[in-house]
């Protein structure tokens, strides 16, 4: 493999002490002899990608801090090697389960960036989600965190929870501005069917009450001198994720456990979500998808203007040969008109209000068909 072109890679842990009711994501209950195997199998798959570099590495899950102490340490251990010497490395962690023993392990070996699953400061809420964590343990994380070095801290928040009220939703946003957390996620509470709270056919909050919920957001963070600078994510002093930015500039990168999805070489794809045909079987894919020109024009678009600094012409020109007005002229003019996006000789940027209404704006860019591709 090339070891010029440094991508990213993310890493799915699919093991978690308890489910939460909001999850819909690939996940087993923990079990040692399982996750043994996951990890032996990991290392095979990482074994054969000798001679890439990435340029970050997103451990996500699941719960990979759900992981005994030793095996762990085997993970951070075998990803050593393949990291630039300015490689940024996130882990995701739950307050209850990042003990001072792992978080010292994380330090040792380089982890730089945690992601701590916070969602709530109410103790009722975090019951009624499933959360098994108190707001003392997400503090003691944070400051056992910042005493071992490790001051790259992101915070998620959730809102639209059932019985949330928006004073409830300030009190956590105001708990994350006096924790000085450099970043802060936020996501609305969506009914997965094969959740917990699918299962119960629960409701989505009324669309009024979640867009009041996210402009208290934006208003608290922004006045907190917080940049808001992708839909869902605030950062303080340029702490934003370069992980997730790979995302967002529609680069390659890697993808390896049951679940996880990648995108290389004009090419998607998601590892097969069964754990044990994951485990026994070698790499298998649920979808692998060829991506036409037309494809990737699109979800560069889609994913660009996720971002307030939005989308660079000359990056979409030289990647594509083609300059983006050209592509997709009648969907910039009808949402320029509209106020949703602004075309300057250097960007395309969705405007607050075209990014409150990415999707119906894209529905647009959808329509374009590229002929002379």
């Amino acid at each position: 493999m090339e070891t010029n072109n440094p991508i990213s890679l993310y890493i799915h842990i699919p093991f978690c002490a308890h489910i939460c009711a909001y999850c819909d994501f690939v996940r087993v209950g923990y079990h040692q002899d399982l996750a043994k195997r996951f990890v032996v199998r990991f290392k095979e798959d990482l074994s054969l990608r000798q001679g890439q570099m990435f340029k970050s590495v997103y451990i996500g899950g699941g719960t990979p801090t759900a992981l005994t102490l030793d095996l762990l340490e085997e993970v951070l251990l075998a990803i050593q090697p393949f990291l630039t010497a300015d490689a940024e490395l996130t882990i995701e962690a739950n307050p209850e389960n990042f003990s001072e023993d792992k978080i010292r392990l994380c330090a040792k070996f380089g982890v730089n960036r945690v992601s701590l699953g916070v969602q709530s400061v109410q103790s009722r809420l975090l019951q009624l989600i499933g959360r098994k964590h108190s707001l003392q343990d997400a503090e003691n994380v944070i400051r056992q965190l910042r005493e071992n070095g490790i001051d790259n801290i992101s915070a998620d928040g959730m809102y639209g929870l059932p019985t949330q009220t928006v004073s409830d939703f300030q009190e956590t946003i105001q708990w994350m501005i006096d924790q000085k957390l450099p970043h802060v996620s936020l996501y609305a509470l969506t009914i997965e069917p094969n959740s917990a709270f699918g299962r119960k056919h629960l409701s989505s909050v009324d669309n009024s009450l979640e867009g009041e919920f996210y402009q208290l957001a934006i208003d608290m963070l922004s006045a907190a001198g917080y940049d808001h600078y992708e839909i869902s994510n605030f950062s303080l002093d340029n702490k934003e994720s370069r992980h997730n930015l790979t995302y967002w500039h529609y680069d390659d990168f890697a993808a390896i456990g049951p679940g996880a999805s990648g995108k290389e070489n004009h090419r998607r794809y998601t590892v097969s979500k069964n754990i044990h045909r994951y485990l026994s079987e070698g790499i298998r894919y649920d979808e692998e998808i060829v991506l036409s020109l037309e494809d990737e024009m699109f979800e560069f678009v889609m994913m660009g203007l996720r971002l307030k600094a939005g989308i660079e012409r000359k990056i979409f020109s030289d990647r594509f040969a083609k300059d983006i007005p050209d592509v997709f002229f009648g969907a910039i003019e009808k949402n320029t008109k509209k106020g949703w996006l602004k075309l300057s000789d250097t960007h395309l940027t969705a405007s607050a209000e075209g990014r409150l209404f990415l999707h119906d704006l894209l529905i647009d860019f959808m329509e374009v068909e590229i002929t002379d591709a």
